[in-house]
């Protein structure tokens, strides 16, 4: 049987037409992505037989499917005519499983729904983009996005009206000519989903600040600090480099949001502002084209003489601005010590230089030389010299310099074995090379960079982008002296507008190199600054003395060289820290060296007079003691050595005593038997600090759990975001001002806000308001502030206040779970889909033995159940009340299929899943009231529990813990720090108590009230 089995196989079925039966996206030039390896480009040929150019796999059918499936080459077969239905020994394959199909009602339903919530959420967005971008003047120019709307509205209205009135025979004819259509238009609303339709103009914006800030930073000190900053963070592009320096220049380690809660166990501060960097977010677009006719290129017409088109996949690069934060904005556990710093260590000293050594391209020798002369880099005899006898912070910084000379400008080393001609050309306005073939990249010298043309899907001679390296649709090869910074997907794309340009004339490598030869002034700058960027991020300080001249030279220079030396310093100083570090991980693990270790002086007594630094000593075998200096004397922390908890820490204002005199001050004030005092390893202190830290969380877990029930309560649900949590629409009106288009803010914000471009007023007494124009008159005012609902619903303050909401995920979770009245929350796929389960109904999900999983859903919204009903009438009303009528403040796609919605009537919860048609309830979604759980581990009577929660443990007062404290027993420093601020809190007067306690102001400045503005 086997042998009939492999016959019929080969026979009845190609690999082309296997790779598509199980999933595997075939181009119709038969390239398809490597499903045996990470392949991100097509490099799979597959017709009858497959091959792939990047990992070398190749066979027939059965090879394919066995090595997909990873099942031996008759299973394969056996299982390809199975699925495939041949016969084989004359007899039928064994029947298929029954797998059920949707019926032709579930799918025009499924294509029904799909259509008109696209439609309504196109047309609730074209609804606000009339009202945002409407022209202000009659000469201003109208922005695109007013004219869609004005253009589309009426049509789109048109189309709602017909999925809600029209016949299901209309409807299915609309569908089936416009499917393209609505595929493209949910891909592009799936884009803007987070309501962030002016990322291009901040983008702009971004962009023309990092231009300026180039030109700014060659000034001295600035450039110098930009190169501090590069080093640490020398696999940033150029752009955002610039864009962490500009916008915090101390910046020294940054990440998202996210990244800090899950990797570094840290959150970042309440009220800090992240700092603004471009992160790539390409998309795919569908496009039709005329289909030419491949000799004449012209259209190819139908039979009715009308052009036939064809539908095209192109995919277009986008960026968008993102957030990260530096560590000085977070706070949580510390972070790991780093390695040692390496400038004044011998031992480590010398691997680092024996690194160096291996990192560069030719011997490094010592010889004597002039005081003047820290060393240089012979071309002729390729080699690297430096001067003896100097400090090993200038025997560093000099080895580096002139590593960097012998990389990128060593033009001895240009021997290439043939005067191939390669044609001259401007790739990106940078001069280059270009050559049909590919080029060896190992025959290249330093300081040349090599880079791959691929070629399109139709035409593979046709270049399109360029990368690193291409392996399919190889369209050339280019050589360039500078590097080029691609985006994070690794490829550049080729325009008509920049791009690859021709110049006409031929040269080889070497002619190309002798005619881009830098002057000698900026081949100095490069080294210095290379130099400078790899010293600072192994920690050691060169000094400025080599910035007076870098400075001057970007006198008079174009933007182009700035930005091209700066790529150039970027990505030199970026692999030489790569090969040193790799090199010296190495020659520490051959000589024995812990890189991490902080090597102690020898000391045979302790010396009261020779140590000034910080040290750990360990007293009488019970305590350890933490010692630094600081401004006014010595800081110190007291440990316990049994269990590391921390017992005490101060300052010790004496910066006159020496660091034994102060050790034995401290443990005389601290009454501890100094008789008994050694030395510690000084590496013990990050694990002391570790220890105190875990203790710290525990206990603070401990007092979360107590107190987790009270704060619960407080907890509510979803609310309007207003501009100014300090003062309520009630302390308005109790301030003698009612208009309810008005939201109130304090003079604080309301000079934020105005500085952010919102329209203020000032609100009077007596009802009325007045527009501000001066911030002047912000600070003569005494009273309260206002800003428009409608603005403050557009301004991206209001946006980001809303989205606040997804990092309070459990907190607002509690809250539903916790309501006495009738509620509702909305749950959605998170946004990176690790299930790929959006829009899909429950039918697909158990097909795919795919479970419903809390985690893998965002709590969207949360609100009150405002009118009566059963659960269905309820969830009927809500679905369409989230996709018709949205809330101002919901920003999020319009509720769809695989959206859950949570019920809490009667004091039961009940969780929905939006399925193809309706909604389905589903088990086991939320857990049990967390509240409840919580409340029975701390309670002593486990039975005790009625349902409802309301004995909170009482909050010990200031006045108690000190008393606690007196009388010798221990107290938590968490909860007095906590007491005293609910005590400042509470004593603290309310807006409307410090408005009132405020003089009069007289208004000698009248502005025009807003009444009169509606009227014009």
């Amino acid at each position: 049987m086997a042998e009939n089995v492999f016959e019929a196989v080969k026979q009845s079925v190609s690999t082309r037409e296997a790779a598509a039966f199980y999933g595997i996206e075939v181009k119709r030039n038969g390239m398809a992505c490597c499903p045996f390896h990470d392949d991100k480009n097509p490099s799979m040929k597959v017709d009858q037989r497959f091959h792939c150019f990047g990992c070398g796999a190749d066979g027939d059918v059965i090879d394919f499917t066995a090595k997909l499936f990873d099942l031996s080459p008759k299973e394969a077969a056996e299982k390809l005519a199975q699925d495939f239905g041949l016969i084989y020994d004359s007899q039928a394959p064994p029947r298929r499983r029954y797998v059920r199909q949707k019926t032709e009602a579930q799918k025009f339903r499924e294509d029904r729904q799909q259509c008109y919530r696209v439609l309504s959420d196109y047309y609730y967005l074209l609804k606000k983009w009339e009202a945002d971008h409407s022209p202000r003047t009659p000469e201003e120019k109208p922005h695109p996005r007013f004219v869609e709307a004005i253009h589309k509205k009426i049509y789109v209205e048109y189309l709602l009206d017909l999925f809600l009135y029209e016949s299901e025979e209309e409807q299915k004819a609309w569908i089936a000519e416009h499917t393209a259509e609505i595929t493209h238009l949910e891909r592009r609303l799936k884009i803007m989903a987070e309501n962030k339709p002016t990322n291009r103009e901040r983008l702009r914006e971004i962009t023309d600040g990092i231009e300026q800030g180039i030109k700014e930073l060659f000034e001295s000190e600035k450039y110098m600090r930009y190169l501090s900053v590069m080093s640490r963070f020398h696999r940033y592009s150029v752009n955002n480099t610039m864009l962490i320096y500009m916008q915090k220049p101390d910046a020294t380690l940054v990440a998202g949001y996210n990244k800090w809660k899950d990797q570094f166990e840290r959150h970042v501060k309440k009220g800090e502002h992240g700092i603004t960097i471009i992160a790539p977010t390409p998309y795919k677009k569908k496009i039709e084209e005329q289909k030419l006719d491949p000799d004449t290129k012209a259209p190819i017409l139908d039979k009715d003489g009308k052009i036939i088109t064809e539908e095209k996949e192109i995919e277009i690069p986008m960026f968008r601005p993102v957030k990260v934060f530096d560590v000085s904005q977070t706070d949580g556990k510390p972070l790991p010590e780093l390695a040692s710093s390496l400038s004044g260590n011998v031992p480590n000293y010398e691997a680092f230089m024996e690194a160096l050594r291996r990192s560069a391209p030719m011997p490094i020798t010592f010889e004597a030389m002039a005081a003047d002369t820290d060393g240089y880099f012979s071309a002729d005899h390729q080699k690297i010299a430096i001067r003896q006898g100097m400090s090993e912070v200038q025997t560093v910084s000099a080895t580096v310099h002139e590593i960097a000379h012998s990389k990128l400008h060593n033009q001895k080393k240009i021997q290439i074995a043939n005067d191939e001609q390669y044609q001259e050309i401007e790739l990106f306005d940078k001069p280059g090379l270009f050559s049909n073939g590919r080029i060896v990249r190992d025959n290249l010298p330093e300081g040349v960079y090599c880079y791959d043309l691929r070629g399109s899907d139709y035409d593979p001679g046709e270049p399109v982008c360029v990368e690193e390296r291409v392996v399919v649709n190889h369209a050339g090869s280019v050589l360039l002296i500078e590097p080029l910074e691609l985006a994070e997907d690794g490829r550049l794309m080729l325009t008509e507008e920049e791009g690859l340009n021709f110049v006409g004339g031929f040269s080889t490598l070497a002619q190309f190199l002798q005619e881009q030869k830098k002057d000698r002034h900026t081949e100095e700058v490069e080294a210095e600054s290379i130099s400078y960027a790899v010293c600072k991020y192994f920690g050691i300080e060169t000094g400025e003395n080599s910035f007076g001249y870098i400075a001057s030279w970007s006198q008079g220079k174009e933007l182009k060289e700035l930005r091209a030396s700066l790529e150039t310093i970027n990505k030199t100083s970026g692999t030489l820290i790569s090969d040193i570090e790799r090199h010296y991980k190495e020659i520490c693990k051959e000589r024995g060296i812990d890189p991490n270790a902080k090597k102690e002086p020898e000391m045979a007594v302790l010396d009261a007079e020779a140590n000034q630094q910080e040290a750990l000593f360990l007293i009488d075998d019970a305590t350890y003691l933490h010692i630094q200096p600081c401004d006014s004397g010595w800081d110190y922390t007291l440990y316990d050595a049994a269990s590391m908890k921390e017992l005490d820490g101060g300052q010790l204002d004496m910066s006159e005593l020496s660091c034994m005199k102060a050790v034995l001050q401290i443990c005389d004030d601290n009454d501890l038997d100094s008789t008994s005092l050694r030395r510690a390893p000084l590496f013990m202190v990050e694990t002391l600090q570790e220890a105190a830290y875990q203790q710290m969380q525990a206990e603070t877990s401990q007092m979360t759990a107590s107190s987790q029930l009270t704060k619960a309560q407080e907890q509510a649900l979803d609310e309007y975001p207003m501009p100014d949590e300090q003062v309520s629409t009630p302390d308005m009106q109790e301030y003698g001002y009612s208009y309810d288009g008005m939201l109130p803010v304090t003079r604080e914000r309301a000079l934020e806000l105005d500085a952010a471009g919102l329209t203020v007023y000032v609100l009077h007494e007596d009802n009325t308001e007045s527009m501000v124009f001066d911030p002047q008159e912000i600070m003569d005012h005494g009273g309260l502030f206002g800003v428009d609902r409608e603005e403050w619903e557009k301004s991206p303050q209001f946006h980001e206040k809303v989205m606040e909401r997804q990092e309070h995920q459990q907190e607002r979770e509690q809250a539903f779970l916790s309501q006495n009245r009738n509620c509702f929350a909305i749950y959605q796929v998170s946004r990176d889909d690790p299930q790929n389960v959006r829009f899909m109904n429950l039918d697909w999900l158990k097909s795919h033995d795919i479970s419903i999983d809390r985690s893998n859903y965002d709590l969207i919204y949360t609100a009150p159940l405002r009118e009566s009903g059963t659960v269905p009438e309820q969830l009927e009303k809500l679905y369409q009340q989230f996709n018709l009528e949205k809330p101002v403040d919901f920003h999020s796609p319009s509720m769809s299929v695989s959206d859950i919605v949570a019920i809490r009537q009667d004091g039961k919860v009940s969780c929905h899943y939006c399925d193809s048609v309706g909604f389905t309830q589903i088990p086991g979604f939320l857990p049990e009231n967390p509240l409840k759980n919580a409340e029975m581990a701390l309670e002593d009577d486990y039975g005790m529990i009625d349902g409802i929660i309301n004995n909170g443990a009482k909050e010990p007062t200031v006045a108690e813990l000190e008393q606690q404290a007196r009388s010798g027993q221990p107290i938590s420093l968490m909860e007095l720090a906590a007491a005293t601020h609910r005590e400042e809190r509470e004593k603290k007067k309310s807006v409307m108590e410090q408005l009132k306690s405020q003089p009069k102001t007289e208004h000698k400045k009248t502005a025009p009230k807003k009444s009169a503005e509606r009227e014009i």
